[in-house]
């Protein structure tokens, strides 16, 4: 994630002509400028996104048109005009700062955060991160657990992914005024991810998620582990896991905790531990178990 999103709009006196000109109908020569200097792949221009969203944040009136053309453009993501759907996620973030137009905002983040494209996903975990450090995170929260009902498996796992990974920043879990929230959100997309019909474990979307968990987790077990209730509620989650690849998401939290720039000890490590491998289903024939198959176990994934 960036360090934090632009507090000023654009000081680019072409592009806030172009925007003026996109407001009144022409889109052209804005979505040229932001094409050009937006950059594309795995490093688009999260700077200039975001002083387009501080722009549109000061911006009366309605901007939804403008947002939905930028938002809607299907362009392949190794090419420059992918950054206007970047640009969009940014915009939409402007307005819900600004309090204005929330409802379509929230309607066009699911459909940028669930994009199959990276530069698309990384802007606008970007645009939603800068949004969460700025005590917006009670409502994205609040947000992200109605997407989760969405039948759309690609969108609804895709969003989710995105948002786990806006959780994993520090800062954003110190913006929180409660965790609980949080917290329930987090079972509620594991619980998504486990219930999921076996078909859905081809879902690249799905895939993703499994992947933003165990930074997440680990983030919010030290950041709430003062009063114990990241480490409780995580011990509930590895308590109640069946699904492989949960199971494997869980493992890779606890040896993430174990490592020493966690700051937790390996005594925490441990604990979850033997809390998951006490919920692993039993082997089919105890008698067959290897010798020596539990050495170094405290450094290796678990099933």
């Amino acid at each position: 994630m960036s360090p934090g999103p632009s507090t000023e709009g654009l000081r680019n006196d072409a592009l806030r002509a172009a925007l003026t000109t996109a407001l009144a109908g022409k889109t052209a020569p804005l979505e040229d400028l932001l094409s050009r200097h937006g950059g594309y792949g795995t490093r688009p221009n999260l700077r200039l996104a975001a002083a387009f969203g501080a722009e549109l944040a000061t911006l009366p009136g309605t901007v939804a048109p403008l947002l939905d053309r930028l938002g809607a453009n299907d362009a392949a993501p190794d090419t420059p005009q992918v950054f206007l759907p970047v640009a969009a996620a940014h915009g939409w973030v402007g307005r819900l700062r600004a309090d204005r137009e929330v409802g379509p905002a929230w309607d066009a983040l699911v459909l940028l955060a669930g994009d199959e494209r990276m530069p698309v996903r990384l802007g606008t975990l970007d645009a939603l991160a800068s949004f969460a450090r700025a005590k917006g995170g009670g409502a994205l929260v609040e947000r992200a657990r109605q997407w989760l009902a969405l039948e759309d498996r690609e969108i609804c796992f895709g969003a989710a992914g995105v948002v786990i990974e806006v959780f994993a920043d520090r800062q954003v879990l110190a913006a929180l005024d409660d965790p609980t929230p949080l917290l329930d959100y987090l079972s509620q997309a594991i619980a998504a991810v486990a219930e999921a019909p076996r078909a859905a474990e081809r879902s690249d979307a799905r895939r993703r998620l499994l992947l933003a968990l165990p930074k997440t987790l680990r983030a919010v077990v030290v950041g709430f582990g003062t009063a114990h209730r990241g480490t409780t509620w995580l011990e509930n989650e590895c308590r109640n896991a069946r699904h492989p690849d949960l199971r494997a998401a869980l493992s890779n939290t606890i040896l993430a905790l174990g490592d020493k720039s966690s700051g937790q000890g390996a005594a925490l490590a441990q604990q979850l531990r033997a809390v998951l491998e006490g919920s692993a289903k039993p082997p089919r024939d105890p008698t067959r178990k290897r010798p020596g198959a539990a050495r170094g176990k405290t450094s290796r994934p678990m099933r």
